[in-house]
């Protein structure tokens, strides 16, 4: 195998994943790994070693949990690449490809994850970001907590919640290849409707972005909400991240109801594996609980 045979299988391979409905931002992704990895590789005849060396450069420059998701990307490339070079096997499909076997690809890292997590935002943060929201007068982020915090979408998904789609409780929402519906809670529904009016939105995105018609980036929500965090007494900064009310969220389920298989459907997981690591909490928030336990 050579470089040129990589670089003349990567359109193709990325056609394959988009037929496959990948996300755009999947794809982007995709490519950005696979034009990194052929390019870190010597122009004529290429050997595992050369593999191997891409992944010792990854290490040096990555935390393993990011160099884990790259390698998972270059080895079904490498796949895809040998499957389609070999004459036997007349049509591809990723089903077969793993069950494929390559004496190519690289081992992935084994990551040990930790028990508890450092850092995870709980009520009370909430409820002091939730007042300065409204003390402020940003009442597209006082509702965008309150959203995420009671249904435990994704910031990207925060689209769903137009002026049409709050008309019922359940909203479709397609995500990652999967369907699923939200479940928008009475009180909430009615809370967002009421903001609606207040605002004047009457169609389209309730979180609307300065253009007209665009919806809120999720990038700009997390750059305002860490600023909101920074104005609050006790919240740390470093809690609010991509994920954080949605961790909220699911740590507040299973408090309540404790049934993993039923918040995997909400937060739209396919593997309750998934799901175990939104309900991981502090070291500090398991002895709270354990402290309150009486026999």
């Amino acid at each position: 195998m050579k470089r040129k045979d990589l670089e003349e299988h990567i359109e193709e391979y990325l056609l394959e994943e988009q037929e496959d409905e990948k996300a755009k931002n999947t794809l982007i992704h995709y490519r950005h790994i696979i034009n990194m990895f052929v390019s870190s590789l010597p122009d004529d005849e290429i050997t595992k070693v050369d593999f191997m060396r891409f992944k010792e450069i990854m290490l040096e420059k990555y935390k393993p949990k990011t160099v884990s998701n790259y390698i998972t990307i270059v080895n079904k490339f490498i796949k895809y690449v040998e499957m389609s070079m070999d004459e036997s096997i007349q049509d591809f499909d990723f089903n077969r490809m793993k069950k494929y076997y390559s004496k190519q690809t690289l081992k992935n890292i084994k990551i040990q994850q930790e028990a508890s997590l450092k850092e995870v935002l709980e009520p009370i943060d909430l409820k002091r970001m939730l007042r300065m929201a409204k003390k402020l007068e940003e009442w597209d982020l006082y509702y965008i907590m309150k959203a995420i915090a009671y249904t435990g979408v994704r910031a990207e998904e925060l689209k769903i919640f137009t002026v049409e789609n709050l008309e019922s409780n359940y909203i479709k929402v397609k995500n990652k290849g999967k369907i699923r519906n939200v479940i928008v809670p009475q009180d909430l529904r009615r809370d967002l409707l009421k903001y609606c009016k207040n605002a004047g939105i009457t169609t389209g995105y309730i979180f609307p972005g300065k253009k007209s018609g665009t919806m809120l980036h999720s990038t700009t929500i997390y750059k305002r909400l860490k600023k909101l965090a920074g104005q609050c007494r006790g919240v740390k900064k470093s809690k609010v991240h991509a994920h954080s009310f949605r961790h909220l969220f699911a740590i507040k389920y299973m408090e309540e109801y404790g049934n993993i298989s039923e918040l995997a459907d909400i937060l739209g997981h396919s593997s309750i594996e998934t799901t175990r690591i939104y309900t991981r909490t502090t070291d500090k928030m398991k002895r709270e609980r354990m402290e309150r336990m009486k026999y």
